[in-house]
């Protein structure tokens, strides 16, 4: 074998090992770049995940203060309508005696003779009293 042969076996080993070194750095990169990329959506998919978490529990803590507070305003509201029941029947016990002694002296007025604006007033009383009855 010659030297021209011989170096240019050399010049071809060495563009070779130049060929599979370039080959293998290649390969290295595109590993390392999807090793990177990877691990960046592994980091996104955490921070989503904990992101979501994060809503849910204020919302959860949103629903647990709004809940109390609709339990105490319902609360308020059936005190509050008991208390209207209790002073409605009240007033209405009140109405009613009124109204007794109304017709009492109205009736008392008419055994005494007095006509005219007794006796409608009275008639009118009547008619009321017998139209709520039947409305009850």
């Amino acid at each position: 074998m010659d030297a021209t042969t011989l170096l240019h076996e050399v010049e071809h080993v060495a563009v070779m090992i130049m060929a599979v070194w370039g080959f293998i750095k290649i390969i290295m990169e595109i590993g390392k770049n999807i090793s990177s990329r990877h691990d960046r959506e592994k980091r996104w998919d955490e921070m989503e995940s904990n992101l979501t978490k994060n809503i849910q529990e204020e919302r959860d803590k949103i629903y647990t203060k709004y809940d109390t507070k609709l339990v105490e305003i319902e609360q308020k509201i059936e005190t509050n309508h008991s208390d209207t029941e209790a002073k409605l029947q009240e007033i209405a016990a009140v109405l009613m005696i009124l109204t007794r002694g109304q017709l009492a002296a109205l009736d008392g007025l008419k055994q005494q003779g007095c006509n005219g604006a007794v006796t409608q007033a009275k008639k009118e009383l009547d008619e009321f009293l017998m139209n709520r009855a039947v409305d009850l």
